[in-house]
């Protein structure tokens, strides 16, 4: 009996060795490097080239506006180089490929919307938020202007009216109280998954739009941003989920925004409020 106890208690001292050890070694391993996504970033960042087709070859440009740096100003590609803001930057807008997919009985809300986006009186309630002098919110507000990145966690700075974002990136759970408060950029926390920053929000007010044509949303909406730096560009991907008014989750379209290199680049304050006069345009269809 007592070599039986006598090897059960050699047993038990090699596993507390072992586990003594095993927590020795994970206390010394360096947490892994987390990409640097300090700085500010501007839009226009060229996609990857598309391989060339054998059968095409090269790619025949008849156009001017491709080759003349103006008509690409802020980033601006595609059909966005021919449109000017004056007449319709909507057209832009309603012409992309990505496009939430509503359940069917929502879709006349978003033409209502669309199409009284700025008118007043009793058509009020369907009125752009940005014309009601309200903030964009998350996700139209955009991929931040700049970033702050210190410890476990990270400020978005946005140069529209001035406003930021401060993340906490240690993976936490969205605090139980405050993720049911309804802000316009809702609660946000992040999480690294290798070298790709991810940010979840929620707690969102249903007075935002996520785009120009209508687009509205519940109070149960969740945001998930993603970013990956590769050089210097970094790629900024949204998927949109709400469950109770789209058939399925929306991504939209991936941007990649260029790190300013410029030496002593800040940035700028913008004016913190637009009183935009709903419903007393010149031209009512002029939502610029």
């Amino acid at each position: 009996m007592n070599s039986v106890f006598g090897k059960l208690g050699k047993i038990a001292v090699a596993s507390s060795l072992c586990i003594a050890f095993a927590s020795v070694v994970a206390a010394q391993t360096p947490a892994p490097q987390r990409p640097n996504l300090n700085g500010i970033w501007m839009p226009g960042a060229a996609p990857p080239p598309p391989a060339k087709s054998a059968m095409c070859g090269e790619k025949v440009d008849a156009f001017d506006n491709d080759k003349q740096e103006r008509f690409a100003a802020n980033g601006a590609k595609g059909g966005a180089k021919w449109i000017t803001f004056e007449q319709d930057c909507g057209v832009q807008h309603r012409g992309r490929v990505s496009k939430p997919e509503y359940k069917p009985h929502f879709w006349d809300e978003v033409r209502l919307r669309d199409y009284h986006a700025n008118a007043g009186g009793k058509y009020e309630k369907y009125a752009d938020p940005q014309w009601k002098n309200l903030p964009l919110g998350v996700p139209r507000l955009g991929p931040p202007n700049q970033i702050v990145q210190l410890g476990e966690q990270v400020f978005f700075l946005y140069e529209n009216q001035n406003q930021f974002r401060s993340i906490p990136t240690d993976c936490r759970e969205h605090d139980p109280v405050l993720k049911f408060d309804q802000t316009m950029n809702g609660l946000a926390v992040g999480c690294w998954d290798g070298d790709t920053l991810s940010v979840t929000s929620m707690g969102f007010s249903d007075d935002t739009w996520l785009d120009w044509p209508g687009y509205l949303h519940s109070n149960e909406m969740v945001v998930i941003e993603k970013f990956k730096r590769t050089g210097d560009v970094l790629a900024y991907d949204v998927t949109i989920e709400d469950p109770v008014m789209f058939m399925r989750p929306w991504k939209n379209e991936t941007l990649r925004l260029n790190l300013n290199k410029t030496p002593g680049a800040q940035l700028m304050q913008d004016v913190p409020y637009i009183d935009r006069s709903l419903g007393k345009l010149v031209d009512p269809n002029y939502r610029g």
